[in-house]
């Protein structure tokens, strides 16, 4: 093949574009929290130091770790500062670079807007974004199993019956998010985060346990282990809130370190890792084993030894928004490489055209056979632009749209002070009206109240 019929391909990924991209969000996020800590620091005097900065406190959602005592505007300054969305900005990077399928980047922006609720809600103590945050992350769980639960099981290939699902417990979450913190006596913000979120994720990893142990071949072995191990760190989270839940607020923190919540932060590393793995698995599973044939050269790769992603070579252009792909414009596969084997590891030889020839070698998941069960779409596609495969349930799709309308009022609540966005949340308070008389709960011990 002539050299200008060979369509340019895309470079892996690079250890420096993973440092740039945690660094430019931790730039932007940290860059708002000092905006905000030096325009508190000339107003602080102007403000109740009962009630906090933001006039939040005493709040169900208080988290174990000293209010206010590293910046008069940032409520929970290390909660915040590991609730900026590294994970999501990582997964949403890579879907952009190697042109994921739009379902998946569906998942990775709502991953975005989960995180960023959670920095604001940690950063304020705002009841109302607490709830909107708990709402997004397990919204974010249920457009998962609508998309792909259907290869645990045939009787999830109905999707009537995921819809069904679906609509019932994101009902389910938004009576408990609503009611529950305010019914609980005492930390009832922090039962509600344990109790909503744990039953998924135990059922989640139980059943990437199983399909680990049913895999056909190494590539599904790698993809369901991958899913695995977040469902394993997600797991070993949700076992820590317990613990958080039971002594957190009387040994969790560290008052010496600035209120250190280092139960609380154990907690968020755990999960921001375990997100990003979840995501690589998300895209993997779409790509791999649903519909290895749009992008055929997908594989699993790693920077270095400790970055796992999934790496898609392109051609540049070949994939449109739907994970079509043009088979004539692929580069035909070697005789010897259609008959290999389903995964192996493979050497290969780079020639360099400057001088001698130089060898590089690179471990890679090979994709080219698959055990014809996850041949298939999902149920119902009928080839083509496989806009089927999207299928994001109303309840779903209403929950993406209300997070992202909720981030920007977040942040305008924060930044310019709007007082029309509390209307944005009249549903949550109208929800939770009937649990106003417990809403004034008892405060924290004054050391978790500390003011700078």
């Amino acid at each position: 093949m002539s050299e200008k019929s060979v369509p340019s391909m895309l470079e892996p990924l690079r250890a420096q574009e993973v440092a740039m991209t945690i660094t430019l969000v931790i730039a932007v996020y940290g860059g708002a929290m000092c905006a905000m800590h030096f325009q508190a620091s000339a107003l602080v005097h102007d403000h109740d130091t009962e009630t906090g900065y933001w006039g939040t406190l005493p709040s169900a959602w208080d988290h174990p770790e000293p209010n206010y005592v590293v910046s008069p505007a940032i409520g929970e300054f290390w909660s915040v500062m590991t609730t900026i969305p590294v994970a999501g900005a990582l997964l949403l990077y890579q879907g952009l670079r190697y042109q994921y399928n739009c379902k998946v980047l569906c998942i990775y922006v709502l991953t975005c807007a989960m995180y960023s609720l959670a920095f604001a809600a940690h950063l304020t103590l705002e009841y109302r974004v607490f709830s909107t945050t708990v709402i997004a992350v397990m919204s974010n769980a249920l457009l998962t199993f609508a998309e792909f639960s259907y290869i645990v099981h045939r009787v999830l290939h109905s999707k009537a019956l995921r819809t069904l699902v679906v609509v019932v417990a994101e009902a389910a979450l938004v009576g408990a998010v609503a009611t529950m913190p305010y019914a609980l006596k005492a930390n009832g913000g922090v039962w509600t985060l344990f109790t909503v979120q744990t039953p998924g994720v135990f059922l989640a990893t139980g059943l990437a346990a199983a399909m680990t142990t049913r895999a056909d071949g190494s590539v599904e072995r790698t993809v369901y282990c991958i899913v695995l191990k977040a469902g394993c760190l997600l797991s070993a989270a949700m076992t820590l809130s317990l613990v958080e839940c039971l002594v957190g607020f009387e040994y969790g923190f560290i008052n010496s370190l600035w209120g250190f919540p280092w139960l609380h932060i154990a907690i968020h590393v755990l999960e921001q890792v375990g997100i990003y793995l979840f995501g690589v698995g998300v895209a993997a599973l779409d790509t791999l084993l649903l519909d290895p044939a749009a992008r055929p050269r997908a594989e699993v790769r790693h920077v270095g030894q400790w970055l796992v992603y999934l790496y898609y070579p392109g051609p540049v252009g070949e994939a449109d928004a739907c994970g079509t792909v043009s088979s004539a414009k692929l580069i035909p596969l070697a005789p010897s490489a259609a008959a290999a084997p389903a995964a192996r590891i493979e050497k290969v030889e780079v020639n360099s055209s400057q001088g001698g020839d130089r060898k590089m070698e690179a471990d890679r998941v090979s994709t080219r056979c698959m055990s014809a069960r996850h041949r298939l779409k999902s149920p119902g596609a009928k080839g083509g632009c496989h806009n089927d495969g999207l299928f994001v349930p109303a309840a779903t799709a209403a929950a993406v749209a209300a997070c992202c309308l909720l981030v920007s009022a977040c942040w305008l609540e924060a930044c310019f002070s709007f007082t029309m966005v509390d209307a944005w949340f009249l549903m949550i308070d109208a929800a939770s009206s009937s649990c106003q008389p417990v809403r004034e709960l008892k405060q924290k011990p004054a050391s978790l109240l500390r003011l700078t």
